[in-house]
């Protein structure tokens, strides 16, 4: 009964992240062609369109966005264009209760989005008895730390989840590690399981196993 258990997960194990992989892209861009449409249908482009070739409408609108977006994004790196969308950001930021969404979700977008680096550096936190948690530094030089207080702030991921404490860490607990810290994200998520390493481990314990056998 435990082999054909094994067998099933296997399959799951298989199947399951190709099905869920499919189903965000499917979402994705059901979402996408539907905004597109939208798009389409609101500068009066649809009626343009013979009945039998609206169902394309929505896909014309997704390159339309796509194009759109990417085009903001060179705007972005124009001098002139970067005070607009900054004097855009502080009157968005300086409404309240707008204030709290729009820098949320600019923040995680920055956070995700940004640089290579630009996520912090990945360290190993040592509280005490010798115990060592992963972690990020998210701010070398955070705020509301007393004077001559030279902690930093270090995020500290739970497994399976993105979530996770916050905490002011003095830089003598903090072992730097040679990791990015997307690479540190996605063995938290996973609480470092990896079907791969546990196979290849076992190969080593084999060959190890092999290795100290006496000879005849």
């Amino acid at each position: 009964m435990t082999r054909h258990v094994k067998t099933f997960m296997t399959g799951v194990l298989i199947l399951a992240p190709l099905a869920i992989t499919i189903w965000l892209i499917v979402w994705i861009g059901t979402a996408l062609g539907a905004l597109g449409y939208r798009l389409m249908d609101t500068v009066g482009l649809v009626e343009q369109f013979q009945p039998e070739y609206r169902v394309w409408a929505g896909a014309i609108g997704v390159v339309v966005v796509l194009v759109g977006v990417f085009l903001t994004g060179l705007l972005g790196n124009i001098w002139f264009f970067k005070k607009f969308f900054a004097l855009v950001d502080h009157l968005v930021s300086a409404v309240p209760g707008v204030k709290t969404i729009y820098e949320s979700v600019r923040d995680l977008l920055k956070l995700f989005g940004g640089e290579k680096g630009s996520m912090g550096r990945v360290v190993l936190y040592k509280p005490t008895g010798g115990v060592k948690m992963l972690g990020i530094v998210t701010n070398e030089a955070p705020a509301g730390r007393p004077e001559g207080d030279d902690s930093v702030l270090v995020y500290l991921p739970l497994g399976y989840m993105i979530g996770g404490p916050i905490i002011y860490a003095a830089p003598d607990q903090l072992e730097p590690v040679d990791m990015s810290a997307e690479t540190a994200l996605k063995l938290a998520m996973t609480a470092f399981v990896s079907v791969k390493d546990d196979e290849d481990g076992e190969e080593k314990n084999k060959e190890a196993s092999k290795g100290s056998l006496p000879s005849n």
